[in-house]
């Protein structure tokens, strides 16, 4: 008797065990993670910007005992900027911008040279860059928050020439200058990144290039003086993007 109640009390034992294994386990749910939110690159934008200038004015004549002579200048320039970006898809930008720049670049060079009746007399020529402007395309790749793009478009400036002589004895002859308001084309590219949804960095390089324009003598027995101007621009800038990170799809 006794043997057959351990034996019942073992059976029940294991089949408690093995209900028990039966029953499905209480684990704590998983937490929740929402994923980041997707950056987009849509939207307005507006910034400022500063860097260098480093341009080339090249200077043709034939009335003194030059031809030609290329003043290389370089200054500091400094503006802001305004556009659009539309985000194609997740990869590509495109988009329009305009900025404004005032310059200080210049450069000065003075040479002897001789006048309509032969007498040799000291001039000096001063080219300077008082601002550009430009509205440009742009189009851009972007790797999430990182976008490389290129940009060009019209560009317009403010470029003045001045011209002076004397003679060696000191005896002044006369001196012009000029304001030409010059029209021509840009191209360039940058990087850009954004440090938060909203504030966007870049680093960028352009080219301009305004033909020629003439600055015409104190007189009339002399020929004008042509120019050719073309500019070089480095330049960083921090913007601000009008937009929303786009909607979070959450995925459990």
């Amino acid at each position: 008797m006794r043997h057959l109640l351990l034996s019942t009390v073992a059976l029940a034992a294991l089949a408690g065990s093995a209900f028990a294994a039966d029953l499905p386990s209480r684990k704590e749910a998983p937490v929740y993670i929402a994923p980041a939110p997707v950056f987009s690159w849509t939207g307005f934008y507006i910034g400022a910007d500063i860097g260098g200038e480093f341009g080339s004015t090249s200077l043709h004549n034939s009335w003194t005992n030059w031809n030609s002579h290329s003043l290389d200048t370089s200054g500091v320039l400094g503006g802001g900027y305004v556009g659009y970006n539309y985000q194609v898809n997740q990869n590509f930008v495109i988009g329009v911008e305009g900025d404004f720049q005032g310059s200080s670049a210049s450069k000065s060079w003075s040479w002897v040279g001789s006048n309509f009746a032969g007498d040799a007399n000291v001039y000096t020529a001063k080219v300077q860059t008082n601002w550009l402007a430009s509205i440009n395309g742009r189009l851009g790749v972007a790797y999430d928050r990182a976008l490389f793009y290129a940009i060009g478009g019209a560009a317009w400036a403010q470029g003045s020439a001045s011209l002076s002589g004397a003679a060696p004895s000191g005896l002044f002859i006369g001196s012009v200058s000029k304001d030409a308001n010059l029209s021509g084309f840009d191209v360039g590219g940058g990087v850009e990144y954004a440090f938060t949804p909203n504030w966007v960095g870049r680093v960028e390089y352009r080219y301009y290039d305004f033909g020629n324009y003439n600055v015409t003598p104190w007189a009339a027995a002399y020929t004008p003086i042509r120019l050719q101007t073309s500019v070089n621009t480095v330049r960083v800038g921090l913007a601000y993007l009008f937009s929303a990170p786009a909607p979070v799809v959450a995925k459990y």
